[in-house]
């Protein structure tokens, strides 16, 4: 072998190692530790798909939390807000929003390195997020009847108001960024929403409490 191949098959090899670590280590789409939610599931004679699944987030805690009705499956850490504001409707303070939110949609990104690997949105702003943001004047009343319009008619709040931004739970977080790292939504780390995004079905009820 020439020492020109000798090069380029030296490079192939470090190549497919440092892009095996990143794929392990950063993306996180092959556990080498396994599927701790399914084990979680086993121990505890809880059968999938979950039947009643809901979503309990503790701000202060940095904790997300999956039930099967009133049964803990696993407890996950998080990153919220980088605001200390918590339940803050002002706009651009980065604040995670505290109430009850269901699953709207999912979604896989291809953007992994900023966004992280899965996203589950959340119906944010709430019935009752508008009512609070009326009160406190952070949206007029074209904003205010829109939302209701919008809401009747496709069942989400529309994502243009004062208020408005998707917010939901998402992958890439990492101990190094903090507990309050984001701009307002509930991030773990890509391998843990890997793991329980196929069982977390569209309508999951999700509580955020502060």
């Amino acid at each position: 072998m020439t020492r020109k191949l000798r090069f380029l098959f030296k490079s192939a090899v470090a190549f497919s190692l440092l892009y095996g670590l990143f794929v392990l280590f950063f993306l996180q789409e092959v556990s080498i530790f396994g599927d701790s939610f399914l084990t979680a599931c086993e121990e505890k004679s809880i059968s999938l798909p979950l039947k009643e699944p809901r979503i309990v987030v503790d701000v202060s805690d940095s904790t997300l939390s999956i039930y099967e009705g009133e049964k803990l499956v696993r407890r996950y850490d998080i990153a919220t807000g980088d605001s200390q504001l918590v339940g803050s409707l002002r706009p651009n303070t980065d604040s995670t929003p505290v109430g009850e939110y269901h699953v709207i949609r999912k979604a896989v990104r291809e953007d992994v390195l900023f966004r992280g690997s899965r996203f589950l949105e959340l119906d944010f702003p709430s019935d009752n997020d508008i009512e609070a943001a009326w009160d406190q004047g952070l949206i007029n009343a074209v904003e205010y009847e829109r939302y209701y319009d919008v809401r009747r008619s496709t069942g989400k709040p529309p994502t243009d108001l004062a208020i408005s931004r998707p917010i939901g739970i998402r992958g890439n977080y990492f101990a190094i960024s903090g507990a309050k790292s984001t701009n307002g939504s509930i991030a773990l780390s890509n391998g843990d929403i890997n793991e329980i995004f196929d069982h977390i079905p569209l309508g999951t009820p999700v509580v955020i409490q502060p």
